[in-house]
């Protein structure tokens, strides 16, 4: 079995809220990943490019384009908008610039669309295996892994609408 050494052990015991608990796991998790990939990339490049994923689905793009449609239909393209536009390109082209997505801004249904390359694509399997295996090696000493993820699936359940529901306030596409 393997020894627990993390050096704040008998802090790590004495927490007793969530939030506390959660950010060390996800913390990890990032670690993890930025330890095992093949390439250097910022944590927030990765979500970025998990993001990016996520968008390419034809469900998540016809959303976009839809919430896109009404913006520019109801007039509601602001310079708080446009600089949030700004800031997800210049992301995205970080990520252009190591060869993972293109950035399209002549797209004629959206400002902007992000195409993941093949080595984009290479990556995110990359990150999908490292975090299998982060996972298994975190539960590795679990005695009921079923169990928690089943109260883990409940939390998330009653979590996301709260940031789901910030999303749509924002009314952002990106």
């Amino acid at each position: 079995m393997a020894e627990n050494k993390h050096p704040h052990k008998n802090v790590i015991e004495n927490i007793d809220e969530i939030y506390p608990l959660i950010t060390i796991i996800a913390e990890s998790k990032t670690s993890y990943l930025k330890q095992n990939l093949s390439l250097h990339l910022h944590a927030s490049q990765i979500k970025l490019l998990k993001e990016a994923k996520k968008h390419e689905k034809p469900q998540h793009r016809k959303v976009r384009v839809a919430k896109y449609k009404k913006l520019v239909e109801n007039s509601q393209i602001d310079d708080l908008f446009k600089l949030h536009e700004k800031l997800y390109i210049k992301n995205y082209e970080k990520l252009a610039k190591k060869g993972l997505v293109k950035v399209d801004t002549e797209v004629e249904d959206l400002p902007y669309d992000i195409i993941i390359t093949e080595k984009g694509k290479e990556i995110l399997k990359e990150i999908d295996e490292l975090e299998a295996k982060w996972q298994d090696e975190v539960l590795m000493e679990t005695e009921n892994k079923e169990e928690l993820l089943k109260q883990l699936k409940q939390m998330a359940q009653l979590a996301s609408p709260i940031s789901y529901n910030l999303k749509k306030q924002q009314k952002f596409v990106f």
